[in-house]
């Protein structure tokens, strides 16, 4: 399906116009950007205002769980723009990369003309209440989203062509810069180094390749292990037992998924809904009423907030997450395909991107996103993608604006 001339251009700038809109009154539907911006300026303002190095030294004066590589990102914005309004305008505009650089990378893996539909895609970053308040308010997990862009953007050149040593280098070296700025994206160098040794056996680029990720790991290392100035991270580690941590992360990755395969639900839905299945819920749900607990404000994510505004208990919350469970089960854990393309090892990469137990909506987004369109194998989103049409664009851009509205409902209620 083909887009009439300057139809790309006209939408894109009415998004873009509405993002301003949202700067102009400090939009922060999401909740918590505007209040982490005004910690990062405390931050400066006690260890960094004397010098860098002090700063990086005395870093654990103050436990806050963000990356002082960011911080220091932050002080060289206020030494360039004295003025905050500037500066996080500045930023913002930083941030309309991240919608450019998901263009790019589906144009060059699915091979897309200028006036292909696809590139619709890159829009619903634009209806996300997570990445309008990052791009509004500076945060670090939507700033480090576009190294991490960068890196996929080499990786899917290297997957066109295996035999450019240079893409895996490129890879590795954006991906170590998300790391510096986003420290729980080291992760994904486990899914990355899978890949590379699969293809390149154990060679001499694979070893260059071991190599030159050590020497990108060595400042953190030293920073964190040698230096052992760690408590910004390690002191936020294990806060919740693992069915509470399970649950949430179960509903938020399907929130994610649902959009993008559920028709094929649908079409499956004998295949989830037996005896098995059935029996499977039930012992899930028991094991949340007996041991989920989450005592907090803030955090949880949309469908928990959702179950304790309509109906003041869990038990919503409770059968989509055994709901969601299931069926990612069912879509990579038993597709001998996702397990041969190594889906599973994203699957449990996101089930442990919140560590430390407090899991945050925003975490998982736009990443989630990112991964369905570039990372992830199996048949289903791919077909989504290469399928994409007028009606799946419908579904999908109400489904998030309908997140985005709910945002705006529980930001007036709370």
């Amino acid at each position: 399906m083909k887009l009439k001339s300057n139809f790309l251009i006209i939408y894109y700038f009415s998004l873009y116009l509405s993002l301003i809109t949202g700067f102009y009154f400090n939009e922060d539907f999401a909740g918590g950007f505007e209040y982490d911006f005004r910690i990062h300026e405390g931050l400066i303002k006690d260890l960094f205002n004397d010098s860098l190095i002090f700063g990086l030294l005395n870093y654990d004066r103050n436990y806050v769980p963000h990356s002082p590589v960011f911080i220091i990102y932050l002080v060289f914005l206020q030494k360039l723009f004295v003025s905050e309004i500037f500066l996080r305008l500045i930023n913002l505009h930083i941030f309309l990369l991240i919608p450019w650089l998901t263009a790019v990378c589906l144009k060059i893996k699915y091979e897309l003309k200028n006036d292909d539909f696809r590139l619709l895609l890159p829009s619903i970053f634009f209806i996300s209440p997570f990445f309008r308040a990052g791009a509004i308010w500076t945060d670090d997990n939507i700033f480090a989203i576009i190294f991490f862009l960068i890196a996929v953007l080499y990786f899917i050149k290297y997957e066109k062509n295996k035999s450019e040593f240079k893409y895996i280098i490129f890879c590795s070296f954006f991906l170590a810069l998300t790391s510096y700025f986003r420290p729980i994206y080291c992760l994904f160098s486990v899914y990355f180094t899978l890949i590379f040794l699969i293809n390149l056996k154990f060679s001499k680029k694979f070893f260059y390749y071991v190599l030159i990720n050590i020497l990108l790991a060595f400042p953190a290392f030293y920073y964190v292990f040698i230096l052992e100035i760690n408590k910004w991270a390690v002191n936020y580690i294990f806060r919740e037992n693992f069915i509470t941590h399970f649950s949430l992360s179960s509903s938020i990755i399907f929130f994610y998924f649902f959009p993008f395969i559920y028709d094929q639900i649908y079409k499956k839905r004998y295949e989830i809904l037996n005896i098995k299945s059935l029996i499977i819920s039930i012992i899930l749900i028991l094991l949340l009423i007996s041991f989920f607990e989450y005592n907090r404000s803030y955090s949880g994510g949309i469908i928990f907030k959702l179950s304790n505004l309509f109906f003041n208990n869990y038990y919503l919350f409770f059968v989509i997450s055994t709901l969601g469970t299931l069926i990612i089960f069912m879509l990579f854990l038993k597709d001998k395909k996702s397990i041969k393309n190594v889906d599973i090892l994203l699957i449990i990469i996101l089930y442990t991107f919140e560590i430390d137990g407090i899991v945050y909506h925003e975490t998982y987004d736009p990443l989630i996103y990112i991964l369905i369109l570039f990372l992830f194998k199996n048949e289903i989103i791919k077909l989504f993608v290469i399928n994409f049409d007028k009606n799946k664009f419908l579904v999908l851009f109400s489904f998030i604006s309908f997140f985005y509205f709910a945002s705006i409902l529980k930001t007036i209620i709370y």
